[in-house]
């Protein structure tokens, strides 16, 4: 596998790994702004079950790369597909609470307990995963302090947690749940940015 595709693949793994859990519970951060501890506020509801289509961008210090995107979501079980993904052409990613399995577009397949282990395995990176599932539908990370500053109608505008701030645009209300439209990930020199088309809950 040349390295454009190994690096390809690494944040294919990245985007999909972020979708379980893992138990890392770094230092709540620090700010001086008008955020509210999560531990005081009370996140909207939110569907356990729900499929999007959008696109999603990564960007690693100077590289980045681009993808379509459809995601289903069913609790702890997922499938991610991602095309022109980010060098590699397709990837396919599954997964549930007894592991993940990514298949790229000319069939090699890769699996593991975690998706933490896959990246870490592919990539040489050890990167905190298990967060975006939350985040994508403007839910806090159960297991994590952190902040959260709400917009004029009571959303939350911007949460950090373990290192992280998310920023959200343009809500839309789907089927009685107010889900984000743009989502921005970002710490140091990563962005993960994710434009939503379409949302449909309980898909």
């Amino acid at each position: 596998m040349t390295w454009r595709r190994l690096a390809g693949l690494a944040a294919g793994l990245l985007l999909g790994g972020l979708v379980t859990g893992c138990a890392v519970r770094p230092p709540a951060p620090t700010v001086s702004d008008d955020s509210v501890r999560l531990a005081d506020w009370t996140a909207p509801v939110a569907p356990a079950v729900w499929r999007l289509n959008g696109r999603t961008s990564l960007r690693l210090g100077e590289e980045g790369a681009t993808a379509s995107l459809t995601w289903r979501q069913d609790d702890a079980a997922y499938r991610i597909d991602l095309r022109g993904a980010l060098g590699v052409g397709s990837l396919r990613i599954r997964g549930d609470a007894d592991g993940v399995t990514v298949r790229t577009a000319d069939g090699e397949r890769y699996r593991a307990d975690s998706p933490r282990e896959l990246v870490r395995a592919v990539s040489g990176y050890d990167l905190p995963v298990g967060f975006l599932r939350y985040w994508v539908i403007a839910q806090p990370v159960p297991w994590l302090e952190g902040r959260v500053r709400l917009d004029d109608a009571g959303r939350p505008g911007v949460i950090r947690q373990g290192g992280w701030r998310v920023r959200y645009d343009e809500f839309e209300s789907v089927d009685g749940y107010s889900l984000p439209g743009r989502v921005a990930v970002t710490r140091e020199k990563t962005s993960i940015r994710l434009v939503v088309r379409r949302w449909r809950p309980g898909e």
